[in-house]
């Protein structure tokens, strides 16, 4: 049984045999990045805070800025805030590979005080969930949501998807919302099957 961000990720590497993982947003390798089952030659970590063996350090966006290579497994785990979430999953959309995976973990939050930004809380999944029940906007992609470790969301392209959440799209993007809807927009499942 799955329970938690490591063991989803290592369950697609072995189910979908997935050769290459890029992790943003590492803080200490030893609670995600180095529990990957990839060799280290695969693995590469963004962190502006570390800086350690195949971690560069520096933000996402810098290191966006000159990625030319392609991932087959890609987490996202950086700052929790919604606009760096849009460009971390947009970015890593573009260095994704065709059969690959983008997970983005906290975006089922369990209280409204710990998504105020910026941080006032010791528990904190920031305001991802507001970005992330707008994941139905985008095209060619599938995506489902698993209610384990404070959400992980598994994202992957399938060309030709159309999304039509228009009239629920306008609506704000807010705790409201999230409570209301928001499961339904991010697709959450709580059987984890991939």
């Amino acid at each position: 049984m799955i329970i938690n961000h490591t063991e989803l990720l290592n369950a697609l590497i072995q189910k979908y045999g997935l050769k290459s993982y890029l992790e943003i947003g590492v803080q200490n390798p030893a609670n995600n990045f180095d529990k990957v089952r990839l060799p280290s030659t695969s693995k590469v970590g963004v962190d502006p805070e570390c800086d350690s063996f195949n971690i560069l350090p520096e933000t996402s966006d810098k290191f966006f800025e000159h990625c030319s290579r392609v991932f087959d497994l890609i987490f996202i785990d950086g700052f929790h805030e919604k606009d760096q979430v849009k460009r971390d999953f947009e970015n890593s959309l573009r260095c994704l590979s065709d059969n690959g995976f983008i997970v983005i973990h906290d975006v089922l939050p369990e209280n409204e005080s710990g998504t105020i930004v910026p941080r006032e809380t010791k528990q904190w999944w920031g305001d991802i969930y507001k970005w992330a029940m707008l994941i139905c906007s985008y095209k060619d992609i599938r995506y489902k949501t698993f209610n384990i470790d404070n959400g992980c969301m598994v994202v992957w392209k399938y060309p030709g998807e159309m999304n039509d959440y228009g009239k629920i799209i306008a609506a704000d993007m807010n705790w409201q919302t999230y409570l209301k809807i928001g499961h339904v927009l991010m697709n959450v499942t709580s059987t984890v099957e991939i």
